[in-house]
């Protein structure tokens, strides 16, 4: 496709003879923040918006964000850079793409629209790889041009979570296989816990992957009375939230290790040693040794330990440690 380059008239135009509608160029998620709408509000628009005639009226090409606070304060006239012919609609994305590929950085998700929009217009696939993507900042790939699109289907709320969260693509899309239900009770989850981007990493992993495991959908795991307790319990830290729901998770992805760690727990309790005397294993149960280590000072300290030692060599809690290891 040639694009000559496209020249433009400055004048002021009536904010009413602007759709609003037409969505083409619209990718930002952000909501208009405060301090554009107050300058707005006291000096008016000082950088003109760019629009194309279409009929009687204007399509946007950049500014959604300032026309739709203009509309919103009921201003009449706005400046604005006017195209001096018709555009097609793959041509209004390219110079929308192209102003802000400087200073606009997009969120996957956005990319995730934008290239929604160039299929939805028909803009052929080997086109989109080989000029677009690049202009996305994503590598020349099929893959990701067939999977990127499936942030359509995303709830908006989720998007626009994922969004002001800067989750990366890789690690949400796991709900592009997930059922709507889940999808929905998953974007309230987030929302209230609103964790960092490593831990929504790590949460959708063993979600999805438990949910895979037992066959069920993950809005069950999601629902499960414990998580809920923890997520709703306002005195937690919102970092005691988040530990207090992995560790829900991780007994129901590892039952086998869990179970073991809590006989471990209960033996090692009810053994009763001495704070000074240490009982050194390996955490991951492979091998069978154990070993005991005694710090002292005085004689009265070894002697202390020595005894209670012999007391938990005569008892249960020590046959089970023994058999947690030989035979896990």
């Amino acid at each position: 496709m040639t694009e000559n380059t496209p020249t433009y008239i400055f004048k002021p135009v009536a904010v009413d003879s602007i759709d609003l509608d037409d969505q083409l160029t619209s990718f930002s998620l952000d909501a208009p923040p405060d301090a554009l709408q107050q300058s707005i509000k006291e000096v008016g628009i000082i950088h003109p918006v760019t629009l194309t005639p279409i009929g009687d009226r204007f399509r946007i090409i950049c500014g959604h964000r300032r026309v739709k606070i203009s509309s919103l304060l009921k201003t009449k006239e706005i400046p604005a850079r006017i195209l001096g012919s018709v555009m097609s609609d793959e041509s209004v994305l390219v110079l929308n793409l192209s102003e802000n590929q400087v200073h606009r950085r997009y969120s996957d998700i956005e990319k995730g629209l934008i290239l929604c929009k160039l299929l939805e217009i028909k803009v052929p696939e080997n086109r989109i790889t080989e000029k677009y993507m690049p202009m996305l900042s994503l590598e020349r790939s099929k893959k990701l041009l067939d999977d990127y699109p499936n942030v359509r289907q995303l709830t908006p709320g989720l998007k626009t979570l994922l969004h002001e969260m800067n989750v990366p693509f890789r690690t949400f899309s796991v709900f592009f296989s997930w059922d709507t239900e889940s999808a929905k009770v998953a974007e309230i989850f987030f929302s209230v816990l609103r964790p960092g981007v490593n831990k929504w990493r790590d949460l959708l992993e063993w979600i999805d992957e438990i949910a895979t495991r037992d066959e069920i959908p993950p809005l069950d795991l999601f629902e499960l009375p414990e998580v809920e307790s923890a997520l709703y319990q306002s005195d937690l830290a919102p970092n005691d939230r988040y530990n207090r729901i992995r560790q829900v998770l991780y007994y129901r992805r590892y039952p086998i290790f869990s179970d073991l760690k809590i006989r471990l727990a209960r033996a090692l309790d009810e053994l009763k040693l001495d704070d000074k005397t240490r009982v050194h294993f390996q955490d991951s149960f492979e091998s069978d040794e154990i070993r005991i280590e005694m710090k002292f000072r005085t004689r009265e300290q070894f002697v202390s330990q020595l005894e209670k030692l012999v007391r938990a060599s005569d008892s249960e809690a020590l046959d089970e440690l023994i058999r947690i290891f030989k035979n896990p």
